[in-house]
C-alpha cells in the first residue's frame, strides 16, 4: 500500500511538473499591423458573439410573428379586430427589434475596432514614456557621478550630494513606472486580441503625423447623422410610435384600448428625443474637429521648438570638442530635446485618437 502511495505521489509531481512546463512557455512575439489587432479583436470580441446569437434570436421570433399574422388591420373607423391589430403589432414590434439588434451589433464592431486601436496607441504611448525615462535618467547619473567627485574635492556641500543622489532615485523609479505602464498596455491589448498576457507582439505600424483636413464639417456632420446607430434605433421608436397612431384602437402587445391624445403624447416625445440626440451627434462632430485641430497646433509649436533645441544640441556639441563645455552640458541638452521629442509624440498619437475618433463617428474605416 504505502508504494501505491508513493508511485501515485511520484505521478502527481510528474504531471504537475509537465503543466508548469507547459504554463512557462516563451512570450509569443507575432508581428502586427493595425489592420491585424482590430481583426482579431473582432474575431476575440466575446460582445460580437453574444450580439450575433442575439440577433439570430430576434429573428427567429420575427418569423414566428410573422407566422401569426393573417392580415393587416385596416385603421380608421371600421370594425376592430383585435387578433389581427394584435399580431401586427407584434410582427412590426419584433421586425424593428431585429433589425435594431442588427445595427447595434454593427456598433459594437465599430467600437471594439476603436477600442483595439486605441490600446495599440498605447503601447507605444508607453513605449516612447521609456526612452525619455532612459535619457533622463543617464543624464542623472552622470550628474550625479560629477557630484560625487566634486564633493570629495570638496567643491560642493552634502546637501548637493544628497539631492544629486535623490534626484537619481525618483528618475529610476520614473523608468520602473514607465517599465510597468508598458507591460500594462501589453496585456490589455493582448486580452482584446486574444494573446497570452505575457506575450509580447510587435507592432509593426508607426503612427505618422498627418494634418487632417475636412472640407464641409456640415456635411460630415450630416455623415455622423446617417451612420449614427443609436440615432437609427431612436426613429425607429418614433416610426413604432405613428403606428400605434394609425391604429389608435389597440396598445402595443396589450390589446387594450387608448385614446389618441396618450398616443399622440408618445409620438411627440419619441421626436423630441431624437432631435435632441440628432443635436448632440452634431455637435459632437464639431467639438472633436477643434480639438483635432487644437491638437495640430500644438504640435506644430512643439516641433518648432525641437528645431531650437536640436540647435542648441549642435552647439553644445562644437563647444565640447574645444573644450568650451562638458559632457554634462551635451546631456543636459540631449535630456531637454528627448522630453520636447517625447511629448511632441505624444501629440502626435493623441492627435490620431482623435481623427480616429472622428472617423468612427462619421461612418468611416479607421485604417
Amino acid at each position: 500500500m504505502r508504494k501505491l502511495t508513493v508511485m501515485f505521489l511520484a505521478m502527481i509531481m510528474v504531471f504537475l511538473g509537465t503543466a508548469s512546463a507547459a504554463l512557462a512557455k516563451e512570450p509569443a512575439t507575432p508581428q502586427l499591423t493595425i489592420e491585424d489587432v482590430m481583426r482579431m479583436a473582432v474575431e476575440n470580441s466575446t460582445a460580437l458573439k453574444s450580439g450575433n446569437l442575439a440577433k439570430d434570436q430576434a429573428w427567429e421570433a420575427r418569423k414566428d410573428a410573422a407566422d401569426d399574422v393573417s392580415l393587416r388591420p385596416s385603421g380608421g373607423g371600421g370594425p376592430v379586430n383585435e387578433k389581427a391589430e394584435s399580431s401586427f403589432t407584434k410582427l412590426m414590434q419584433t421586425s424593428n427589434r431585429y433589425l435594431t439588434q442588427s445595427k447595434l451589433l454593427q456598433q459594437e464592431e465599430k467600437n471594439v475596432k476603436l477600442d483595439a486601436y486605441q490600446k495599440y496607441i498605447s503601447v507605444l504611448i508607453s513605449q516612447e514614456k521609456i526612452k525619455n525615462a532612459e535619457i533622463t535618467l543617464a543624464k542623472d547619473q552622470l550628474a550625479e557621478r560629477l557630484a560625487k567627485i566634486c564633493a570629495q574635492v570638496g567643491t560642493i556641500s552634502n546637501p548637493e550630494m544628497v539631492a544629486a543622489q535623490s534626484t537619481v532615485q525618483a528618475s529610476a523609479a520614473a523608468l520602473q513606472e514607465a517599465i510597468e505602464n508598458l507591460d500594462k498596455a501589453y496585456v490589455e491589448l493582448n486580452a482584446v486580441i486574444g494573446l497570452w498576457p505575457e506575450d509580447r507582439p510587435i507592432l509593426q505600424d508607426e503612427i505618422a503625423f498627418e494634418t487632417f483636413k475636412v472640407d464641409n464639417i456640415n456635411a460630415e456632420a450630416s455623415r455622423a447623422e446617417t451612420s449614427s446607430e443609436a440615432l437609427w434605433s431612436l426613429q425607429q421608436l418614433v416610426n413604432l410610435q405613428k403606428m400605434d397612431l394609425s391604429y389608435f384602437r389597440y396598445g402595443p402587445g396589450s390589446g387594450a384600448l387608448s385614446s389618441y391624445d396618450i398616443e399622440k403624447i408618445d409620438v411627440d416625445i419619441a421626436e423630441l428625443n431624437v432631435e435632441e440626440a440628432r443635436k448632440e451627434v452634431r455637435n459632437g462632430v464639431f467639438t472633436l474637429y477643434k480639438d483635432i485641430q487644437a491638437a495640430e497646433e500644438q504640435y506644430n509649436k512643439v516641433n518648432a521648438a525641437i528645431k531650437l533645441m536640436e540647435e542648441t544640441l549642435r552647439v553644445a556639441k562644437v563647444k565640447y570638442d574645444v573644450g568650451m563645455a562638458t559632457a554634462m552640458d551635451i546631456k543636459t541638452s540631449e535630456a531637454e530635446l528627448a522630453s520636447y521629442e517625447t511629448n511632441l509624440a505624444l501629440l502626435k498619437y493623441q492627435h490620431a485618437i482623435l481623427v480616429a475618433n472622428f472617423k468612427n463617428l462619421t461612418g468611416k474605416e479607421l485604417v
